[in-house]
């Protein structure tokens, strides 16, 4: 199964500490009708679907990730996230089918705040107390 990511997960040594799985083919990928936000008092981000004109939100496409991983990746994951079928758009390749963890849309006014995430600002305010609050021994 295919995985868009679009968060911490971005970051390798989330992605490879979460998942055990180090070589897996990844490239980046682009979501069309989705906007990305902040969780509420967190630093960590969501996705959600926008009726937004020109909405998208930048990730990556991991390839046949094993079911391993994937049971991995759902025990990481806040119980809020839903992980559905997904058609993110690859160069080259076009669309292709891929799972993403999703805030449902009845949900988002609740969990999400106004707030945009980028992965450039988490890496500059929230990654190492991320880091040390849900990997450090």
């Amino acid at each position: 199964m295919n995985v868009f990511v679009y968060g911490t997960l971005l970051v390798p040594k989330i992605w490879e500490t979460v998942t055990a799985a180090t070589s897996l083919l990844s490239v980046p990928a682009e979501l069309d009708g989705y906007v990305i936000r902040r969780v509420r008092d967190a630093v960590y981000p969501g996705i959600v679907v926008s009726p937004e004109a020109g909405a998208r939100v930048g990730g990556r496409v991991f390839f046949d990730v094993p079911e391993a991983a994937l049971r991995r990746l759902d025990a990481y994951e806040d119980d809020f996230y839903v992980r559905d079928e997904v058609r993110p758009v690859v160069g080259g390749l076009g669309p292709v089918p891929a799972q993403a963890y999703l805030v449902p849309t009845a949900d988002a006014g609740r969990i999400l705040s106004a707030d945009a995430w980028t992965l450039e600002w988490f890496e500059a305010n929230g990654l190492e107390g991320f880091w040390n609050r849900v990997f450090a021994p």
